[in-house]
């Protein structure tokens, strides 16, 4: 038996367990109430993270695999330290080796080292924080993916109708006030230009933006294939799937460089800036506006050729080579 612990269970997680396909073989917990309308083939149990909690008392048997996200989530780690489980946890956390994770190292060798059996990481950067933190087990990177099957190029760069697209929670991290600010300017200059903003409601009119509330996947891939480029302008963004998404759809990408899937999907389809400064990201979002036809073309191309790094059955893989690995 395999448990997948996995907060909020955003729905790019949904999306890769659905795509495992093991039929009563699988339980998720979580705290999503909505999952057990969207999780196929699984037994979903909806429980509180901040509760301690034993297999039995949630009514499960003492599953052989345990995977599970985020150090800090006491329902999970609590059900981690029990014996006789394999417990692989699913981070994102970056580097950044400050004074917070100098502690973090000494908190992470005494409290959390001999519970995980194995980590499952974005990429890189994530790995080199384990191993910084002198966690010496089974590391894979590939934890995150979209929906490459929904999310797909399926219209002409040129013929886009949007020149930019923010998808995303509107909230202070997302540095939506810079975008605006720099768009703005954007907007004096170039009369024609436009900005979609999509997942929120709370943002003041400006001519040239339109906003979109939350809505579901597909409607989301229908509005990136009319939009040219991606503008993510996160404080902070540990991974960001908006970007393996928007790269799907051959979208254009600005990326703040704190945004972590930056380094495995921007390369000369885009360009990077710094969040704290609005006067880098106009100068981003001008050059976009000022690429020819045939550069953009592409750039496109060069997008959906980066996307390719990841996908739900590449994430498959990965999954049971912890199975295989930890079995061995």
């Amino acid at each position: 038996m395999i448990v997948i612990g996995w907060s909020e269970l955003p729905s790019y997680a949904i999306d890769c367990i659905n795509f495992l396909n093991l039929r009563n073989k699988i339980i998720i917990l979580t705290d999503n109430k909505k999952a057990k309308k969207l999780i196929k083939y699984s037994v979903v149990k909806v429980i509180s993270l901040q509760k301690n909690y034993t297999w039995e008392s949630i009514g499960i048997s003492k599953p052989k695999y345990f995977f599970f996200t985020g150090w800090n989530n006491k329902a999970f780690i609590s059900l981690a330290k029990q014996k006789k489980t394999k417990n692989i946890c699913l981070i994102d956390n970056k580097i950044k080796k400050n004074f917070r994770q100098f502690l973090g190292k000494f908190y992470f060798k005494f409290f959390l080292n001999n519970i995980f059996d194995a980590a499952f990481v974005p990429g890189k950067n994530t790995q080199n924080l384990l191993r910084y933190f002198n966690f010496r087990k089974l590391i894979l990177t590939g934890l995150y993916s979209c929906n490459n099957n929904l999310f797909e190029n399926k219209k002409k760069i040129t013929k886009r109708k949007y020149d930019f697209i923010f998808v995303g929670k509107f909230i202070p991290r997302k540095n939506l006030e810079t975008l605006l600010k720099a768009f703005k300017r954007l907007k004096k200059k170039y009369i024609n230009s436009n900005l979609l903003l999509v997942g929120g409601y709370n943002v003041k009119k400006i001519d040239g933006v339109k906003i979109i509330p939350h809505i579901n996947s597909k409607k989301i891939v229908n509005l990136m294939n009319n939009s040219k480029c991606l503008v993510l302008p996160s404080y902070e963004d540990n991974w960001g799937v908006v970007v393996h998404e928007a790269t799907c759809c051959g979208c254009l990408l600005i990326l703040s460089n704190n945004v972590g899937a930056k380094k495995e999907f921007l390369k000369r389809n885009g360009y990077d800036f710094d969040p704290y400064n609005e006067e880098d990201l106009y100068e981003k979002m001008e050059n976009v506006l000022n690429t020819k036809d045939r550069d953009l073309i592409k750039k496109s191309f060069l997008s959906s050729k980066l996307s390719e790094k990841r996908s739900l059955q590449i994430w498959r893989i990965q999954f049971f080579k912890f199975i295989k690995k930890l079995s061995s």
